[in-house]
């Protein structure tokens, strides 16, 4: 059967691996030189350093991609080393990616039922009022306990 993805396009980003540096968290655990470090492209296959990004942007197999409303977003990911090389301090490595994703959309709703929002009443500030009195403008207080008209029920 087939299988419909989230996404219209094929995969389109820009990866980098980033090499452990056998020291554990809170201090950093990969590390790479930024001038040296080439971002591989996903579609070409071509290598860009750090600034060439913005030529690779401008690619004319990446252009649909924003031209369709895809944002760049910053992905990260560890895995297991496919080749590790004798002075590697880990068998991890960092692939550090930008990706070129769909903006989130939310969907309509499907089931008919409300979203939580709009069910719970909302709070209404009422209006002030002013004090009524308690008693009666002929209200006499009372002096003597043999004067009240209720027994007391004991």
């Amino acid at each position: 059967m087939y299988q419909k993805s989230n996404y219209d396009m094929p995969f389109c980003g820009l990866s980098v691996r980033i090499k452990p540096t056998g020291k554990q968290a809170p201090k950093y655990e990969f590390s790479a030189d930024a001038s040296k470090v080439k971002y591989t492209c996903s579609l070409t296959k071509r290598k860009f350093s750090l600034s060439q990004i913005n030529d690779w942007y401008n690619l004319p197999e990446v252009k649909p991609y924003f031209q369709k409303g895809y944002i760049l977003k910053y992905m990260a990911k560890t895995q297991e080393i496919q080749n590790p090389h004798q002075y590697d301090k880990g068998n991890t490595e960092l692939v550090f990616s930008l990706v070129m994703v769909k903006p989130y959309q939310p969907q309509p709703n499907v089931d008919g039922l409300k979203p939580v929002g709009q069910t719970i009443p909302q709070y209404k500030p009422q209006p002030m009022t002013e004090a009524q009195p308690s008693a009666p403008d002929n209200a006499m207080p009372v002096e003597k306990m043999s004067d009240m008209d209720d027994e007391i029920p004991f």
